[in-house]
């Protein structure tokens, strides 16, 4: 398996993990992004994902989002997987780029939103370390981008000895 479409799943298999955790209690708790409670973190995460997996024609599922991603899952795998998938053009908020290129800004997403809906909910929010790294690794330089574009908000401080994902996490403007 690339090795893309390989962090894409592990991370996307630890989201589904946090959905299935989720109880009808939890839908109104605050998420740590301002604006979401758990039921508007969950529909905006999951929604990205469904944008991305239409691009590749992959069939959006109806209905509860716990119940339908583990399949969503499976068909966005075997879609990136296909001959040719990796080369198809998705539309990115920086133009059309091939899957192989594009695919870090829907990870990324995932990847934060898994641990903010894991902090919601108070589910373990450890994340999978090699996606943490890669991820960390390609938003560093583009710092000054993703501030302005208003995509995170302003970075934490956190102690020189902390772990990456709490640095990662602290770089994406949330308190870890």
């Amino acid at each position: 398996m690339h090795p893309m479409i390989a962090s894409w799943n592990e991370v996307a298999e630890a989201f589904g993990q946090r959905l299935e955790a989720v109880t009808a209690e939890q839908s109104d708790t605050r998420s740590p992004c301002d604006e979401w409670n758990c039921n508007e973190l969950i529909e905006h995460t999951v929604t990205v994902q469904h944008g991305v997996g239409a691009q590749l024609g992959v069939e959006v599922p109806e209905g509860d989002a716990a119940a339908s991603w583990s399949g969503f899952r499976e068909a966005m795998v075997a879609a990136m997987s296909a001959e040719g998938g990796l080369e198809i053009e998705i539309e990115t908020p920086f133009g059309k780029r091939p899957l192989a290129e594009a695919m870090g800004i829907p990870t990324l997403d995932l990847l934060v939103h898994t641990w903010d809906l894991s902090r919601t909910i108070g589910h373990d929010d450890a994340l999978p370390a090699a996606a943490v790294t890669h991820a960390f690794e390609q938003i560093k330089p583009m710092d000054a981008m993703l501030r302005g574009r208003g995509v995170f908000g302003d970075k934490i401080d956190v102690a020189a000895d902390a772990s990456e994902q709490d640095q990662f996490i602290a770089f994406t403007g949330r308190q870890p």
